[in-house]
């Protein structure tokens, strides 16, 4: 490269577009320092007046690509635009980008539907000031059911227009939904997010490594050593069983010793992470292990460092059947695989090193596995991982490499995959032709009948959605093999505007189009109000939307719109076991 002439005006080097090429790779905080660098710099970046720079920011904060709900940015969406941008463009083409971030960052609010066991819609019915008539699918006052209507999760407003408490991302497990915001801390709505099943955490027989369980186990061991019977001559006295002492007894002299350490002090520092939402206990935060001191090997006890618990930052969130997948700016993965996993575990790979020069490109969350894809290695899964150890916030994956998956350039490389039930994983490259399926340690490949090249791919337990250059397409996956005559186009004539982004649950789908509007179909179990579209009378005959397959579970083959009392619009869906959710301003 030669020299930059240090007489000549800078901008004959960096013109205006290659400065727009140049912005993703910098942080926010690189852009500020940047417009502050000389006039010409601040001119392009003025955070005033730059729509180039206000158009990156919104990139950067609301239109992840690393996640599975929301898949890798493609030309699809207007020029590479992420879901929400092309969304927001196309809705409001008369503001700026500026105007159009606040927008998202202040307005956009998370709203709930389905099931309401473990509290996982984020509220109960309790916990409502007021429920909106008919809202809820009841068999009478003590059965209830679920929430047929999106409801608004109760959420505090932003700290300032910073806007630090915004949503950026929400992804939906099997009994709970997992929230992303802005300044990079994970929600979890309800009781549980495991449901009390394994996920992909310690393999069977094994279990991680607990600082209180040891404690606790100590503490008994000695308690039991000092109710021991008390010795005589070396003998132990023989227990009586009369309630009268025996003639001649004395009572040996015997110091008595100071109370033992109260074993849950450490338990009791530990609360002081317990993080509920304000104004709403039925939200919660997950910390991972390495923003908690009492984890670390140096810890010679103490407090809690509450000043450490937000040093990780994290960037991307997916959801399996009962377990979390997150990944930090920093470029390391934290695990919520199991009942018995309060904290995130860092997940760390044998033979591979986890710094910046293997980059995570993408995570994602089958029914009981995990899948990433790290630049220059391929695509890694793994259904265990060995337990922590005494000291340890991180473990090793139990993961096997998906041959064929590591090309970094070219028609082969891995542009997006999708993870469903069976350790399925579906992938598909630049070349877009063929879809491919890793499942019982094999690759097959099978070319869908479908118009125009496959460009992304979204999928959840026994659903893969494919969205090509032309249309969008539905299939299943059953038993680790796609059934191919089971593809069903999802573009009809009384769509408004095409769909850009689907998140599919157990078995019920949602569409969100480019007008930001809802569609649900599938199967609704047991009256959960999952699809949203209104009671079982409402979606049978008042929208004669579907049919009743029971007295308590109806279906939708075709997309049907998800009605709300005002005009709205959503820029993100989410689709867990029975419930649903989205990110929607009213107006």
């Amino acid at each position: 490269m030669n020299m930059i002439d240090s007489e000549a005006p800078i901008a004959r080097y960096l013109t205006p577009d290659l400065v727009q090429l140049i912005l993703p790779y910098l942080s926010s905080r690189d852009l500020r320092n940047l417009s502050q660098t000389n006039r010409y710099f601040h001119k392009l970046l003025d955070f005033k007046a730059s729509n180039i720079l206000w158009h990156e920011l919104f990139h950067k904060a609301f239109s992840l690509s690393m996640c599975d709900e929301e898949p890798l940015t493609t030309s699809l969406n207007q020029g590479f635009l992420g879901c929400s941008e092309a969304i927001m463009r196309t809705r409001f083409a008369d503001l700026d980008w500026a105007e159009l971030y606040q927008m998202r960052a202040q307005r956009f609010e998370f709203y709930s539907w389905g099931c309401i066991k473990h509290a996982r819609l984020g509220f109960t019915p309790n916990s409502l000031d007021s429920i909106p008539e008919g809202s809820l699918n009841s068999g009478g006052i003590r059965l209830q059911f679920g929430f047929n209507r999106p409801i608004k999760v109760p959420w505090p407003e932003s700290d300032s227009p910073g806007t630090q408490n915004s949503i950026v991302h929400v992804s939906a497990g099997g009994f709970s939904f997992n929230i992303l915001t802005k300044s990079g801390k994970l929600y979890t709505t309800g009781t549980t997010y495991s449901g009390g099943h394994r996920g992909p955490g310690p393999a069977n027989g094994q279990s991680d490594y607990s600082l209180f369980a040891e404690e606790v186990r100590d503490a008994e061991q000695s308690f039991r050593r000092n109710l021991n019977p008390i010795a005589v001559s070396g003998n132990l006295m023989p227990i009586n069983l009369t309630g009268t002492m025996p003639r001649g007894f004395q009572s040996p002299s015997r110091n008595l010793e100071t109370p033992h350490a109260d074993i849950y002090a450490q338990l009791s520092e530990l609360e002081k992470a317990n993080e509920l939402l304000p104004g709403n206990d039925h939200v919660r935060r997950l910390f991972p292990a390495d923003a908690i001191n009492l984890y670390q090997k140096e810890f010679s006890g103490g407090v809690l460092d509450l000043n450490r618990l937000n040093s990780v930052k994290l960037i991307s969130v997916s959801s399996g059947r009962s377990h979390i997948l997150a990944l930090s700016d920093e470029n390391k993965l934290y695990s919520w695989d199991g009942p018995e996993v309060e904290h995130g575990v860092r997940i760390e790979f044998h033979e591979l090193d986890g710094s910046a020069h293997r980059p995570i490109m993408k995570i994602g969350s089958g029914w009981n596995y995990n899948c990433v894809l790290v630049y220059g290695v391929g695509l890694l899964v793994w259904s265990s991982r060995e337990p922590t150890r005494k000291g340890d916030c991180s473990a090793y994956a139990n993961y096997k490499i998906i041959p064929g998956t590591e090309n970094i350039g070219g028609d082969e490389r891995i542009v997006d995959f999708a993870c469903c039930t069976d350790g399925c994983v579906l992938y598909i490259n630049a070349k877009g032709e063929v879809l491919y399926l890793y499942a019982n340690e094999h690759v097959t490949a099978f070319k869908p009948p479908v118009e125009g090249k496959m460009v992304k791919i979204v999928g959840k337990y026994e659903t893969l959605v494919i969205f090509t250059e032309l249309g969008c397409y539905s299939l299943k996956i059953h038993a680790g093999h796609v059934i191919e005559n089971s593809i069903v186009a999802l573009d009809t004539d009384d769509i408004e505007g095409r769909f850009v982004s689907i998140a599919t649950g157990d078995y019920h789908t949602i569409g969100l189009t480019s007008q930001g509007k809802i569609y649900t179909w599938g199967l609704e179990s047991e009256l959960c109000g999952c699809l949203g579209l209104g009671s079982g009378q409402d979606i049978v005959e008042r929208r004669q939307l579907g049919r009743f397959e029971s007295s308590r579970s109806i279906r939708v083959t075709k997309p049907a719109p998800v009605e709300m009392d005002c005009n709205y619009t959503c820029v993100a869906v989410s689709a867990g076991g029975w419930q649903s959710g989205a990110l929607i301003m009213r107006h």
